[in-house]
């Protein structure tokens, strides 16, 4: 019992250590201008982040008697091989996911204690969006880059429209739509002024659905502080349930062929192939797909701005695709594994790592240092505003919101009843999914 005992306090002491060192590499404790560490041993890392693109910050990453692996896995087969190696105990010791994949693997998370770290030193390092990371007791994951929603612009056509200004806010939007969308004698849309109202041949469909709730102040799944679980605020009480159909009535307006707006219908092509081709005035897509964009036209003239806003609103928002690093609760070495998600976590790997990646970083003492690059000057303001939402299964929340919006657009249902069949469908996916691990109470609440 004895030796026990002291084998318990060897271990406590490596797992300060650890944490500390945490700290260290991530700038919450400032002790030098020293990388080294002195953490031991070996850590696999799992990411879906391209090898090529990884390995070197891994090698910074690594010290003198620290080793350090890095795995790409699939984006198609990730969680189902995490949970099959954790299941049979040959998992990584850390795991670079989505925050969607992080909350909904939370069980199998070593979680950093609020002991070692303040939430209000959190909350002052990391962009918002990031407090979807934080639980009742502490740290899932350390943020490390953030993929936000950017408007882009096809700006021949707005000129070929006369219009000057690009759009701020969402009735802008409406308004300028009519001038850019043009229609051969069938009746078929050959310039549409923007990509909204539909589902499968819109990107981004679900991101822009959900910013749109989140900017008319409905966070579409909240905790209920009475039982502690995941609950639908789609059609929770009256004030959500209008904000619900606020922004679904505004959506699908632009697919409706007896507005004044009509610009999208379900017949056109993929919106990001539309706007590649130079027939889509406005698409609204990730900061990530510029290279993209670029590649596949480079003699389209384009540019980029700011996610349209709600008028009248003291907070601006858009939807940003969130990425961290957590600790494995099956990992062997904990300092070891403190360590490195310290050092892929801190300013020196996320600065040229979101670079790269063509996407943000998510820490605010690299966002402050705004880039000579104007497009990711932009990226970085756009990071700092943004937002994202409880999604318990992204492949099945896509299926719900494409059933509400075919339904809608097809006059199958009424919209109060779409939005209390999806409400209700909306809860009992949380109950199958997240609800069966302990939640995270500091999360907005229903009120």
């Amino acid at each position: 019992m004895k030796n026990l005992g002291i084998q318990n306090i060897i271990i406590g002491i490596f797992v300060i250590a650890g944490i500390i060192a945490i700290f260290v590499f991530s700038g919450f404790i400032d002790i030098g201008s020293s990388n080294e560490t002195a953490a031991k041993g070996k850590v696999l890392v799992w990411g879906t982040v391209p090898y090529t693109v990884m390995q070197k910050y891994i090698d910074q990453s690594k010290g003198k008697d620290l080793s350090i692996t890095y795995a790409q896995q699939d984006p198609q087969t990730y969680e189902y091989n995490l949970i099959n190696a954790m299941a049979a105990g040959t998992g990584p010791d850390l795991f670079i996911m989505s925050h969607e994949a992080i909350l909904r693997n939370k069980d199998k998370i070593f979680e950093v204690p609020y002991e070692t770290i303040a939430r209000r030193d959190y909350t002052n390092r990391y962009i918002r969006s990031a407090e979807i990371f934080l639980t009742d007791t502490g740290v899932l994951a350390q943020p490390v880059v953030v993929d936000p929603l950017v408007l882009y612009y096809n700006k021949s056509l707005l000129n070929s429209a006369f219009i000057v200004n690009i759009p701020k806010y969402w009735d802008e939007v409406t308004a300028m739509v009519p001038a850019l969308t043009k229609a051969d004698g069938t009746g078929r849309i050959t310039i549409s002024g923007i990509g909204l109202g539909t589902f499968d041949n819109l990107d981004e469909s679900k991101a822009i659905l959900a910013e749109l709730m989140i900017q008319n102040d409905n966070r579409l799944v909240g905790v209920d502080p009475s039982s502690g679980k995941y609950r639908s605020l789609l059609g929770l009480d009256t004030e959500s349930f209008e904000k619900t159909q606020q922004s679904l009535e505004y959506f699908t307006s632009f697919s409706n062929i007896e507005k004044a707006n009509y610009t999208w219908n379900e017949a056109l092509p993929r919106s990001l192939d539309m706007f590649i081709a130079g027939d889509l005035a406005l698409y609204i897509g990730r900061a990530s797909e510029l290279a993209n964009i670029r590649k596949k036209n480079p003699n389209l003239d384009f540019d980029l701005t700011f996610l349209p806003q709600v008028r009248d609103t003291t907070r601006i928002s858009t939807f940003g695709y969130l990425t961290g690093i957590a600790i494995s609760k099956q990992t062997k070495n904990i300092a070891a594994s403190l360590s490195v998600a310290s050092s892929l976590s801190g300013a020196p790997v996320t600065g040229p790592l979101s670079a790269e990646l063509g996407q943000a970083p998510a820490r605010f003492d690299l966002l402050q240092n705004k880039p000579e690059d104007p497009y990711l000057g932009l990226f970085f303001q756009s990071a700092q505003i943004s937002d994202t939402w409880v999604d318990p299964d992204p492949s099945s929340t896509s299926e719900l919101f494409r059933n509400l919006i075919r339904n809608l657009n097809a006059g199958a249902t009424t919209i109060g009843d779409a939005i209390t069949r999806t409400h209700t469908d909306l809860n009992t996916l949380l109950d199958s999914t997240i609800n069966t691990t302990i939640v995270d109470k500091n999360l907005q609440g229903l009120n």
